[in-house]
């Protein structure tokens, strides 16, 4: 396999603000021990960077051709820092691994993210087309997603809020804990489990078709937050702690299930 030919740029002081523009690149964010932010890149990004004023800005250069290249893109982020990152990307892979940061931006189109075990102040992820994944990540305030179509999924996530809002397609939820969740689908269907139980939760559940989690039907008034709206799909909701249920019972009724049980 032959190996890529990486350029170097590092940084000459403390870097506060990412600023990135891409197109049909593999951008990696990862955190480093070493005291100065530094970039790596293929040749083929050809890019214009500039440092000032606590920041640094890349701008891919545009060549002949450039949209059939796939030049890749890892800022090395050292862990004594806390920058804001903003990420423009068309037709690009994202990937953040690891490192604090303050408030963070990925936006633009077509664009597949994946974020690990990360830390921000404030998170969005913006894309007519976006396949997001994160796992393990904390947002202290508010982690919002939008897109026109795609995917998002949070899977053990920390956010004060999580706001996804994606018109074609699928969301999902899973051992987040969230005091505030709004999950809104147009057409694609949401998936939501919970820590704790349904009293914890005060609900607000708008969909075609709803399964999972037995409800109570009362009006709970728990302290979190939980909206999930799938105008034309199916919401699947379930508490890590909720009560379980007899199947059987559910299936064929109490004497049927007694029946069962003993033949």
């Amino acid at each position: 396999m032959k190996k890529r030919n990486l350029q170097l740029f590092a940084a000459t002081a403390d870097v506060l603000k990412i600023d990135i523009e891409v197109f049909n690149a593999e951008v990696r964010i990862v955190s480093t021990s070493e005291p100065r932010l530094c970039m790596e890149y293929s040749a083929g990004l050809r890019p214009a960077i500039e440092e000032r004023e606590g920041a640094v800005v890349l701008r891919q250069g545009k060549t002949l051709f450039y949209r059939l290249k796939h030049p890749s893109l890892t800022v090395h982020v050292p862990e004594c820092l806390v920058p804001d990152i903003n990420i423009t990307a068309e037709r690009g892979k994202v990937t953040i691994t690891g490192g604090i940061f303050g408030d963070a931006c990925v936006k633009g189109k077509n664009i597949h993210a994946r974020i690990d075990g990360a830390a921000f102040e404030n998170l969005q992820l913006k894309a007519d087309e976006l396949d997001m994944t994160a796992d393990e990540i904390t947002v202290k305030n508010v982690a919002n997603a939008r897109a026109e179509g795609g995917r998002v999924m949070l899977e053990g996530a920390y956010c004060k809020r999580a706001d996804c809002h994606v018109k074609r397609g699928n969301i999902g939820l899973c051992g987040s804990e969230c005091d505030f969740a709004i999950l809104s689908s147009d057409e694609g269907n949401i998936s939501a489990i919970m820590p704790g139980k349904e009293s914890d939760y005060t609900l607000a559940v708008s969909s075609a078709a709803l399964s999972g989690a037995k409800l109570s039907g009362e009006n709970t008034a728990g302290a979190k937050s939980l909206r999930a709206r799938a105008a034309k799909g199916c919401v699947l909701l379930d508490f890590e702690n909720a009560p379980r249920f007899d199947e059987r019972a559910e299936l064929f009724g109490d004497e049927a299930a007694e029946e069962q049980l003993h033949a």
